[in-house]
């Protein structure tokens, strides 16, 4: 685990979709959503092995085995399993598959924890996220990636936006975390991702005077950056990504349109 492109991999590929993304695809889990003759899952994995040093890989395939065909291909370093809760259950119960598959305590290496609704992510991409990020030296990571940027090579993608005193920022969907982050924190994780949609809610789990700050946008990264540390106990980085691809999702049919054109123009 030496290099800094060495490291376990947990890729979420478990998620559903709304009827009308469903119906256009003809794909009955997101992940075998196929564009330019690839699903989504096998575009993820092409991009991670090609980008790792002999990569550990779970897979969370979600409520059924459905995609476990498309692992065969690449042996006993990528494993997969199901998990029928959310999220957060998801990424535990796989972060506990890596620790059994390796036979050690992983608690303190690192994992990349990726979304697989992220077409455009490439080799390249997947490399100089783990190089900047593995600079850091976090607990966790999350890359950020500032508007113009996004909108200058995704002009109609729609993003939920956070302004801040160095610029209005969009976050990816890769993040690269040590696992203690997430067992030591579980329960406030659990508050907060049940809370998500609701304000007032994650200020009483935070400092409201933090939200105060991010609805107006005079807030700083480095005020970011510590307010969580502090709270989670850990060091947390946002880390200021030039590629947009990390943060531009498969979410719902208009990204399905949008990337079909760009991949198979």
């Amino acid at each position: 685990m030496g290099s800094e492109n060495s490291c376990f991999v947990l890729l979420l590929a478990g998620g559903g979709m709304p009827d009308d993304l469903k119906a256009a695809s003809g794909a009955s889990k997101r992940c075998l959503i196929n564009l330019g003759g690839k699903t989504l899952l096998e575009r993820m994995l092409i991009a991670l092995n090609d980008a790792l040093d002999s990569p550990r890989i779970a897979v969370n395939l979600g409520y059924d085995e459905q995609g476990a065909d498309l692992l065969l291909p690449y042996g006993e370093s990528v494993s997969y399993y199901t998990c029928e809760g959310g999220l957060l259950d998801a990424i535990i119960k796989g972060l506990e598959l890596l620790q059994a598959e390796a036979g050690r305590d992983i608690s303190g290496e690192n994992v990349l924890l990726v979304n697989v609704d992220l077409p455009l992510v490439t080799t390249e991409h997947v490399i100089a996220l783990m190089s900047e990020a593995t600079a850091l030296e976090a607990d966790g990571v999350w890359p950020v990636v500032e508007k113009s940027v996004v909108l200058k090579s995704f002009p109609d993608t729609k993003r939920t936006w956070v302004k801040t005193k160095q610029g209005t920022f969009t976050g990816g969907n890769i993040f690269l975390v040590k696992p203690r982050l997430i067992w030591d924190n579980r329960a406030l994780l659990e508050k907060a991702y049940q809370n998500r949609k609701n304000p007032m809610a994650i200020a009483s789990l935070f400092s409201p005077s933090l939200i105060m700050r991010l609805m107006a946008g005079s807030i700083s990264i480095p005020d970011l950056e510590l307010s969580f540390s502090q709270r989670f106990k850990a060091k947390l980085k946002l880390l200021l990504f030039s590629y947009p691809e990390v943060a531009v999702d498969l979410d719902k049919l208009d990204d399905y349109t949008l990337m079909k054109r760009l991949i198979e123009a």
